[in-house]
């Protein structure tokens, strides 16, 4: 099974609950296809509390339908993406995995990152697009057409050529931050358990040494990086503040990220959280 088999009509009608939609088949059409992606961004947290206790990340359909439908977790790009693709398959899109190399964060001269993040390309009458709901960091509300090397809506750009890789950047208050650099070759899905296992047990992985929790609410993307909780509104505007102790985090997973840590080993979370905070 690959995370582009279809769901069964119990799968579907569960996922699409798990987004707050209603169990109605939508058409394979680029206006649906975007409310599928905000409420995916609004409902599926993205979260990194099982890599933080080094409990294994199992990215096999059937095991990330169990988490994050059936247990409402969270998860990052190898269980939200390819969920998500799963389901668009469900519904008669043509998905194409896809990998990119994460810059987030990074300067422009930094060293080679690995390939280590999924997103998804899917094909519409209007052309390509990519698509992307499991992302730490910015997220598009809406599908983004291949068109490179011009600015598209909402202050996203896809540079470089078709030929080589990509680079996808988005606008901000001190100019052009890029996320990532990807590939248009398809991908196998075999080749996703090494990539997933290097990323949750690698012992200098991000994953491994910081927390990290983004979802979307209305107008505004929220993020939270060990300590600090931060609100980017769509306006621009950022709300930032510093979080103090391990209960206080636990609290913020529940209430503004609709979290509930007592689905892990909270005393082991707990303890671990208080670690981050301390570092």
């Amino acid at each position: 099974m690959t995370p582009l088999t279809p769901f069964g009509a119990a799968q579907l009608d569960a996922a699409l609950a798990r987004l707050g939609l209603p169990p109605r088949r939508p058409a394979p059409t680029l206006e649906n296809l975007d409310r599928l992606i905000v409420a995916a961004l609004h409902h599926l947290p993205f979260e990194n509390l099982d890599v933080l206790l080094e409990k294994p990340i199992l990215i096999e359909p059937d095991a990330v339908f169990a988490k994050v439908v059936e247990h409402r977790r969270g998860g990052y790009c190898f269980e939200l993406n390819s969920l998500f693709a799963r389901l668009l398959s469900s519904l008669d899109y043509r998905v194409t995995l896809l990998v990119a190399r994460v810059r987030w964060g990074l300067p422009a001269d930094a060293p080679l990152t690995p390939q280590t993040h999924l997103l998804l390309r899917v094909d519409l009458p209007e052309g390509p697009h990519l698509v992307d709901i499991g992302f730490g960091g910015p997220a598009s509300p809406k599908a983004l057409p291949l068109r490179v090397n011009d600015e598209l809506p909402g202050g996203w750009r896809i540079a470089g050529s078709l030929e080589e890789e990509l680079e996808i950047a988005t606008r901000s208050s001190s100019g052009w931050q890029t996320l990532y650099r990807f590939t248009l070759a398809p991908q196998h899905w075999a080749d996703y358990g090494m990539r997933n296992w290097y990323t949750s047990t690698y012992p200098q992985s991000v994953f491994r040494n910081s927390l990290r929790v983004a979802l979307s609410e209305e107008g505004a993307r929220l993020s939270l990086l060990n300590g600090q909780f931060t609100r980017r509104c769509a306006d621009g505007e950022v709300e930032q503040h510093s979080i103090e102790s391990a209960d206080e985090l636990l609290g913020l997973l529940r209430e503004r990220f609709h979290l509930q840590p007592e689905v892990v080993d909270s005393d082991a979370l707990h303890r671990r959280l208080g670690q981050l905070l301390l570092a």
